[in-house]
């Protein structure tokens, strides 16, 4: 199992200065990769009820909702280092028109020499529903959207004189270079915080090259993985390329009551409970964090995005160091 930092390009912590000083140590750590989420519009309400990096001790009212837009914040990153991987976990996709988004993607996994990761999905319910309504994008047809947008970014990635006709979008001879620098650059399917839905199972096994779900137990992950790959079987695609990443909030110390402590008024923020939160979290020293991470392994998790919790950054340094130094070695 490899390992990814989320960056702050959201939260009460984000800025420029913090995206790359956490990705340049995630670097430095030797950690596979870096990640962050996307969204177009991100308001006060989202900013204080969504923490995706930081913490809810973190929050002030005097903050502005700051979102750093995922492609461009990467391609910024992509010069910045130099061998860590870039992911988005994952991308809004039927908010940007196909083509513009497939140029961009192509053009950020070239002068990155092949980094990009590539999650999408259609839209989380509630939270987007407005950002579709600013952009001008049917909210109710988002999955119909996304499944024809996948199948066209593929098009025009592969093949040197591309045409496609369908409901949302349509294009002929659309000849578009450079191409990604990944031979197939995999698309990953969002969805699933307590195991995988029809929908998305139907998403992935027909359009993607893999999945990310945010969240699970061990049970959980291992129970869709399963399904994932009899699906693939069933549709007669190797089932042996699925790349699964998968996000967990985390939080480490050498204490573990420090580090439960530390984690729990953010788990409280976007979980039913806290005993909930710390189900599908990872929270506790470096060996409670190896023994629950070997199980994810044996699921057949791949990546595991690391969402720490963390108040101000020297903490998350703090962290990283010691997740790098003894977490990442059990699984090198």
């Amino acid at each position: 199992m490899k390992f990814g930092i989320r960056l702050p390009n959201s939260g009460p912590l984000a800025s420029r200065k913090n995206i790359v000083e956490v990705a340049e140590e995630a670097e430095k750590l030797g950690f596979h990769s870096v990640w962050v989420h996307d969204h177009i519009l991100w308001g006060t309400e989202q900013h204080r009820t969504h923490l995706s990096a930081g913490s809810a001790e973190a929050l002030k009212e005097s903050q502005k909702p700051n979102f750093y837009e995922s492609i461009t914040t990467l391609a910024y990153v992509a010069g910045r280092t130099s061998s860590v991987k870039l992911g988005i976990a994952v991308l809004v996709l039927p908010l940007r028109n196909p083509l513009v988004a497939a140029k961009e993607l192509a053009n950020l996994d070239v002068l990155s020499e092949g980094r990009l990761i590539v999650g999408v999905a259609p839209g989380a319910p509630n939270i987007t529903k407005h950002e579709f309504d600013a952009v001008g994008v049917d909210y109710e047809k988002r999955g119909k959207i996304t499944d024809e947008y996948i199948a066209a970014l593929k098009k025009l990635w592969r093949e040197s004189l591309p045409s496609f006709s369908g409901t949302f979008t349509s294009f002929s001879e659309a000849q578009m270079f450079p191409k990604p620098a990944q031979k197939e650059l995999k698309i990953l399917i969002g969805g699933g915080e307590r195991g995988i839905s029809p929908r998305a199972l139907r998403r992935v096994a027909e359009l993607g090259d893999g999945w990310i779900p945010a969240y699970l137990t061990p049970e959980e992950a291992g129970d869709g993985i399963a399904k994932i790959r009899e699906e693939f079987t069933k549709r007669g695609r190797d089932p042996s390329g699925l790349m699964v990443a998968h996000e967990m909030f985390t939080a480490v110390g050498t204490d573990g009551s420090q580090a439960h402590s530390s984690a729990t008024k953010s788990l409280s923020t976007n979980f039913a409970s806290t005993e909930e939160g710390l189900k599908r979290s990872l929270v506790g020293t470096p060996g409670d964090l190896t023994k629950r991470l070997e199980r994810y392994s044996s699921a057949g998790v791949d990546v595991t995005e690391l969402k720490f919790v963390y108040s101000e950054i020297p903490s998350l340094l703090r962290m990283m160091k010691l997740f790098a130094e003894e977490v990442l070695p059990s699984f090198q």
